[in-house]
């Protein structure tokens, strides 16, 4: 496409976009106890963005967002509409690029495969950067999570550490940086003479949670949000221990134009940052605790985070 053509092109979308507001998690029914009132977030496109973004992007005119099935906060359905953070981000990124957005929620564990296919442009999730995962992706960091264990209000042992569950079972979702953590600390049981964990992979948190309410297993190791909504559900669960802990990241496809996209996507956050409307969708999401200021690019070659 001739230059003048893609700079016509992209300033419609621009100006397409710049006056309309953003509502954060709309849905026509009653929220859980969990996600607090959908919050008005204004968000505009931004010309800065725009002239980031890649020729083949651009005049595509859509971002391919794929949104983990995380659980609320992240993500979520109720009531067949699409929720929590991760979605309410992944619109206010397309918004703020002059892009019609173009979700797609899926198991969290199909996520980086369908960047690798090209399916998506992006992915939610709030990956933790990985040396594996940087083999497949790049990354922008745009929050910062750590984990805890979901188990019975009435266990009598209530787990801190990952050694606190050698010989218990317990879960995590599939493909997630908990379930890591899980058969990271098989090691370490071995050290101190304990039992192994037994680990059940779940596709979902909330699967998790159903199996963790019906004593199939004994504790959830999930993402720290993820534990609050499960605990705010009103069940007999408590939230104990806190694991790891760092940065976590939008997962951007990499292609012969990743640097101008990861530029744009960056940008796009820094952005969403500066005109409030970051901050604004994670109160709106209960997610305040992991806010950052400022999001960092991870691509091949770049030393990780580091992780607690």
């Amino acid at each position: 496409m001739p230059l003048m053509d893609l700079t016509t092109r992209r300033m419609g979308a621009l100006l397409a976009v710049a006056g309309l507001g953003f509502t954060v998690a709309a849905c026509g029914s009653e929220p859980e106890a969990s996600t607090p009132a959908p919050a008005r977030v204004d968000v505009r496109a931004s010309s800065q963005v725009v002239d980031l973004l890649p020729e083949q992007v651009a005049r595509r005119g859509t971002l391919r967002v794929a949104i983990p099935d995380s659980g609320l906060p992240l993500a979520g359905k109720q009531n067949g509409e699409l929720r929590g953070m991760d979605p309410d981000l992944g619109k206010a990124l397309a918004q703020v690029m002059g892009l019609k957005y173009e979700p797609r929620m899926i198991p969290f564990s199909s996520a980086l495969p369908g960047l690798q296919s090209g399916r998506y442009d992006v992915s939610f999730g709030e990956f933790y950067v990985t040396a594996k995962r940087l083999e497949t992706a790049d990354f922008v960091t745009a929050w910062h999570d750590y984990s805890s264990f979901v188990v019975q209000k009435d266990m009598k042992v209530k787990p801190r550490a990952l050694t606190d569950v050698c010989g218990m079972q317990v879960g995590a979702m599939e493909g997630s940086v908990e379930l890591k953590f899980l058969n990271d600390a098989q090691a370490g049981c071995a050290a101190k003479g304990r039992k192994p964990i037994t680990i059940d992979a779940f596709p979902s948190i909330s699967a998790g949670v159903l199996a963790l309410s019906s004593n199939r297993v004994q504790a959830v190791l999930a993402n720290r949000g993820g534990g609050e909504n499960a605990v705010a559900k009103g069940q007999s669960f408590a939230l104990v221990g806190q694991i790891g802990g760092g940065p976590t990241a939008t997962a951007v496809a990499r292609t012969a134009y990743s640097a101008r996209m990861l530029r744009a996507v960056r940008k796009a956050y820094e952005v969403l940052m500066s005109q409030g409307a970051y901050s604004k969708i994670l109160k709106a999401n209960n997610t305040s605790y992991g806010a950052i200021d400022k999001p960092t690019v991870y691509t091949t070659g770049s030393s990780l985070p580091d992780y607690e």
